[in-house]
């Protein structure tokens, strides 16, 4: 699809999300870092590297690296950037920085004002984000599924993926009643402190699971379950139940309840969630009432990808 078409396209979801509350189905901005561990899942599944293995293979390509490490950096920032500013906030040595500038330039990637001499990322870089979105299966099973979810119950419901440590909202319907946590597709939140990303480590292998559980644990609210020992029984519990529920552990005021969703493999390849307000809700409502079409809804998707091929 040609630049402008697609580049449309993403304004108008971008202005419905805004101004309507429709459904968010526009790819996550590119945020994962070259550092990040994204541990494989599912047979064939691509992962990036640790910076120590990085370091000695020899097919590693450390000018490719720099490059991402640029974009990533503009993109953090969310506005120009001088050459100074992208050397001090990227790491980046004045010489690497300014040949990827003009050679991103000359693709047209970056844009540089003619009168600042600031350089901002272009709308070219809309053309991978749109092909994510028009080839992305997971999307593609969940979203009809994921709309009547959020119809029958009127709640926020999300679809999330794992990448590294964190799990990523990759598609979102808000809720028709007013929500004190609003997130936006491309939020992260720690794996093993949300719904989503404790339904996604129930079902995986147990070596990746403890591998992801023992990386940094740190609380968000007063809620929020550390201990590892616990974590282990909610993993356990959540394999009994076929769900999660989390009970304001990453954000105040909020339950959240979440399922695993499964590839045509049976591995485990993104969950689903419920997210509602606990003065509206209470856990033993949310479990009577909410679960069961959650569980639904996740049979559905993961029967759609089972027929995929």
């Amino acid at each position: 699809m040609p630049i402008f078409a697609a580049c449309r396209y993403l304004a108008d979801i971008s202005i419905s999300i805004r101004r309507l509350g429709e459904k968010s189905i526009v790819s996550p901005p590119i945020s994962t870092r070259i550092d990040d561990i994204a541990r494989p899942r599912g047979k064939g599944r691509m992962r990036a590297m640790a910076p120590a293995e990085a370091g000695t293979d020899r097919l590693f390509v450390n000018s490719v690296a720099k490059c991402f490490r640029a974009l990533e950096t503009f993109n953090a920032a969310q506005r120009p950037l001088s050459l100074k500013e992208l050397t001090e906030l990227s790491g980046l040595e004045k010489s690497a920085a300014q040949r990827l500038t003009h050679t991103l330039c000359i693709l047209g990637y970056l844009r540089q004002h003619p009168r600042t001499r600031a350089y901002v990322l272009s709308s070219r870089l809309l053309e991978f984000s749109y092909s994510m979105l028009v080839t992305d299966l997971i999307r593609e099973a969940a979203e009809p599924h994921l709309r009547a979810l959020n119809l029958a119950c009127r709640e926020t419901v999300n679809l999330m993926d794992l990448e590294g440590n964190e799990i990523v909202y990759v598609l979102r319907y808000p809720s028709s009643h007013p929500v004190s946590v609003d997130l936006h597709v491309g939020s992260r939140l720690p794996v093993f402190c949300s719904a989503a990303g404790r339904a996604i480590l129930a079902w995986l292998p147990e070596a990746e699971a403890e591998h992801l559980l023992a990386g940094p644990r740190k609380a968000m609210t007063e809620h929020t379950v550390t201990d590892l020992a616990a974590l282990r029984a909610i993993l356990a519990q959540a394999k009994r139940e076929g769900y999660v529920v989390n009970n304001q552990e990453a954000f105040i005021g909020d339950i959240s309840l979440a399922a695993p969703v499964f590839d045509r493999d049976g591995e485990v390849t993104a969950a689903i969630n419920i997210a509602v307000p606990s003065p509206r809700w209470s856990i033993a409502r949310a479990k009577k009432e909410l679960a069961p079409l959650l569980l639904q809804c996740a049979r559905r998707i993961s029967n759609d990808l089972a027929g995929r091929r």
